[in-house]
């Protein structure tokens, strides 16, 4: 941690900038990286100091370059273009900052061939969306000795689980078998809150990221105590993830890709993971 304590800068929405070159990003001695803010394990602030998978490997790209990281803690939009416009190729509407690179976006086909309806453009045609650096997955956790294994979601007819409002597991659950267990999907706004909920027997299971709730239960030492499925059933579960850059600095996109491939092939990242509690899974398109 000692190498993000002594070259963390927060973000400052006076700060003007615009998505660079690689060059530009060199001769300013700095780099702006945009990543989720209050959204721990990948990034997060903690008694002032910013810390998360997503922190660490930002801090690597940007030792990489020779120059400082500066975060920026961005909220969700409601859609993930929503995020690439306000923070890479548009900037937010108010201040109109951009970060020179963005972290923890889907890399996945389906996705990146999305096409605007009133445009018809492709939604990712302003964003190079490369340097795929972790699979993420879609998992229900339970009390072993409540719910000891979930073969089919009609389990939830009996037992409550907690899901984050508007997420995939949410729209899945609450819609499965015309809603057979929407009663007792029970909606929170924070995963930390569900957490809290399911430790003190308030819930029977929750559905949620995988090294999310790895992280928040400490499930390293509690796999006694704990069920983790390896999906959710009949839906789409696992997905990379990678970083997105202005489609004009592609230079900037390939550069990531280096790195992070480099912090993959010599096992860099996944002590990251295992740093923070968490299982790291190799992205799929590093694995096929």
């Amino acid at each position: 941690m000692s190498l993000i304590k002594s070259s963390i800068f927060i973000f400052l929405l006076s700060t003007f900038t615009f998505a660079r070159s690689i060059d530009d990003i060199k001769n300013s001695g700095e780099i702006f990286i945009a990543v989720y803010e209050n959204f721990p394990p990948y990034s997060y602030v903690e008694n002032g100091v910013a810390k998360g998978i997503d922190i660490e490997l930002g801090t690597k790209v940007a030792k990489s370059l020779n120059v400082k990281p500066v975060w920026n803690f961005t909220g969700f939009d409601e859609t993930l273009s929503g995020d690439l416009r306000n923070n890479i190729w548009r900037g937010n509407i108010v201040h109109k900052n951009k970060a020179d690179v963005m972290f923890r976006i889907p890399y996945d086909y389906d996705y990146l061939r999305i096409t605007n309806k009133s445009t018809g453009e492709l939604e990712t045609e302003r964003v190079s969306i490369k340097a795929p650096y972790q699979s993420e997955k879609w998992i229900i956790v339970t009390n072993k000795e409540i719910i000891p294994e979930v073969n089919t979601l009609g389990v939830f007819a009996y037992h409550t689980v907690g899901v984050e409002i508007d997420t995939l597991p949410d729209l899945h659950l609450t819609g499965f078998a015309r809603g057979l267990i929407s009663k007792n999907v029970k909606h929170y706004t924070k995963m930390s809150e569900i957490v809290d909920d399911f430790k003190s027997g308030k819930l029977d299971a929750i559905a949620g990221l995988k090294s999310q709730i790895e992280f928040l239960l400490d499930y390293k030492n509690n796999k006694n105590k704990y069920l983790l499925t390896s999906e959710i059933p009949q839906m789409k579960s696992q997905w990379d993830l990678a970083t997105a850059t202005d489609s004009k600095y592609k230079d900037l996109s390939y550069h990531l890709d280096t790195v992070l491939d480099e912090t993959y092939k010599n096992g860099e990242i996944k002590k990251i993971f295992e740093n923070y509690g968490v299982e790291y899974i190799p992205p799929i398109a590093k694995t096929q």
